[in-house]
């Protein structure tokens, strides 16, 4: 059962999945994937749905995917830590012997020092957004849960790109403007400072590392979805424009056209070491 499987990653995991063809996929959501999983209406925020849509499924593993960027804090602790909270509790009292994959954010680790890379999971979380925070909940209650003898982990995602990234992210408003360019429908493409370093994994890899750790990765363990490879944000503007056939002159940068607000970590990005050693 997948929550959130209309997003980026959440396509590209039912793709996987379907390639295997070893599961039978339901996705759960507000409105169809697509026609090639069987689907059930539901909002995550709403526990009454929730509940009925999971005990029809009856899950051998969940992928709770469903999330939000919105910096509205009751929108975001209903989709990111409340939800989390209603599966994990209808996972207790089932019976059923259900893998619960949760789905953590680089963000979590907050104020990082240039120094202190590469990441490791065991590293202290010191969140700085709503965003980062609610993940950081959202990990709480794996230990928490872990403890009551639950099968629950968490794959801790730093940052994503490919067909269909939201635009709330960097390379999601980059790609919009870059289409809004192609079509006459601007005349420059404008973003904020390019200076900060961070650990990109496009959306298909990302499902495959996904796919690992909810079938080699241990019970309350936290694994890492990233590249490991450190990379400007510089680098990511060239590499999408490269790919359209643009130049850098066409680009404004300016920290006016940042959609950031408050404190952004230099230089963040994985090590990747456990989650590697899945695959081995």
């Amino acid at each position: 059962m997948i929550t959130g499987g209309t997003g980026a990653l959440g396509r590209a995991v039912i793709a996987k999945l379907n390639q295997l063809g070893d599961y039978q996929v339901i996705t759960v959501g507000r409105q169809c994937v697509n026609n090639s999983v069987a689907h059930m209406l539901c909002d995550v925020c709403n526990h009454e749905q929730l509940s009925v849509v999971f005990g029809q499924a009856k899950p051998d593993l969940v992928l709770h995917l469903a999330a939000t960027f919105s910096g509205n804090f009751d929108e975001v602790y209903a989709t990111n830590v409340a939800s989390a909270k209603h599966i994990l509790d209808l996972v207790q009292h089932s019976g059923l012997n259900t893998r619960v994959i949760l789905i953590g954010s680089a963000a979590e680790y907050g104020v990082v020092r240039v120094d202190e890379n590469p990441i490791r999971e065991n590293r202290v979380l010191a969140p700085v957004s709503i965003y980062g925070v609610s993940k950081a909940w959202q990990t709480q209650l794996l230990g928490l849960y872990r403890n009551q003898g639950l099968d629950v982990l968490c794959a801790r995602i730093f940052n994503l790109y490919g067909p269909g990234v939201s635009d709330r992210l960097f390379v999601g408003r980059l790609k919009n403007q870059i289409d809004e360019f192609l079509a006459g429908k601007k005349s420059v493409i404008e973003i904020g400072p390019l200076t900060a370093i961070r650990d990109y994994i496009s959306t298909d890899e990302a499902a495959i590392q996904l796919l690992a750790i909810a079938t080699h990765g241990e019970s309350g363990g936290i694994y890492h979805v990233a590249s490991g490879v450190p990379v400007s944000m510089q680098e990511i503007l060239i590499r999408q424009l490269e790919e359209s056939g643009l130049a850098p002159s066409i680009v404004k940068e300016s920290s006016s056209f940042s959609n950031h607000s408050g404190y952004d970590v230099p230089a963040i990005y994985a090590d990747v070491t456990k989650t590697k050693q899945l695959f081995q």
